[in-house]
C-alpha cells in the first residue's frame, strides 16, 4: 500500500468533480497537513471553516464502533428542526443504511475522501441535487477517536423548502470513498 501524503490527496481531490463550495472546503482541509499524515484535530478549529459553518457537520468516529455528531452547522437546526450536536449518527440513519452508513464512515475515518450526491425533493418547484464532502482528520492522541468533516452544499435559496428532512439525513442516492492510500 502507498504512504498517505498530503500531494497524493491534492492530486485525489482536485481528480474528484467537486461543487465550487466543496472544492473550497477541501482546499482548507489541505491548507491545514502539516507535512504527510492527515491534519491533527487541533488543526480542526471552527475559525478555520467560518465562511463554511452553516452546512458543516463534524463527525466524532471510532472506527467501525461508533459516529456521533460533534458540531452541526446552523442550516441542518434550520432544515431539520432539530438539534443534532450529540446525537448518535448511526441510529439516526434508516435501518437498512445504518451497517453502511458506518462502513463508509469508517472507511473515510481511516484516510479517505468521500463524495455522495443527495435527491432533494422540493415543497414547490423542481427537485435538486445536492454534493456533499467528507474529509478525515487523524486519530486524537490516545488513538481512539478520529473526526470527520462534512460540507453539504445546500442550494441556500431553496432549502426551507425540503419535502421531509429524512431525504436530507438518509441514504444518499450515490457515495464513493476514495482511499488517500
Amino acid at each position: 500500500m502507498r504512504a498517505l501524503t498530503r500531494k497524493k490527496a491534492g492530486e485525489i481531490a482536485k481528480s474528484l468533480e467537486l461543487e465550487p463550495a466543496n472544492r473550497a472546503v477541501v482546499e482548507v482541509w489541505l491548507s491545514l497537513w502539516d507535512g504527510d499524515g492527515l491534519p491533527s484535530r487541533d488543526k480542526l478549529s471552527p475559525f478555520k471553516f467560518k465562511a463554511f459553518l452553516p452546512d458543516i457537520l463534524v463527525f466524532d468516529v471510532v472506527p467501525d464502533r461508533s459516529v456521533t455528531v460533534r458540531l452541526a452547522g446552523t442550516r441542518f437546526l434550520t432544515i431539520l428542526g432539530t438539534e443534532l450536536t450529540g446525537m448518535d449518527w448511526i441510529a439516526s440513519a434508516p435501518p437498512d443504511y445504518r451497517a453502511e452508513r458506518l462502513e463508509i464512515i469508517s472507511d473515510i475515518a481511516r484516510g479517505g475522501i468521500g463524495i455522495g450526491h443527495r435527491r432533494i425533493d422540493m415543497t414547490l418547484g423542481e427537485s435538486y441535487v445536492c454534493q456533499e464532502v467528507m474529509l478525515p482528520f487523524a486519530p486524537s492522541t490516545e488513538g481512539v477517536a478520529s473526526q470527520v468533516v462534512t460540507h453539504v452544499n445546500w442550494q441556500a435559496d431553496k432549502f426551507l423548502q425540503i419535502k421531509s428532512a429524512r431525504q436530507a439525513t438518509g441514504t444518499p442516492m450515490d457515495f464513493k470513498v476514495v482511499p488517500l492510500a
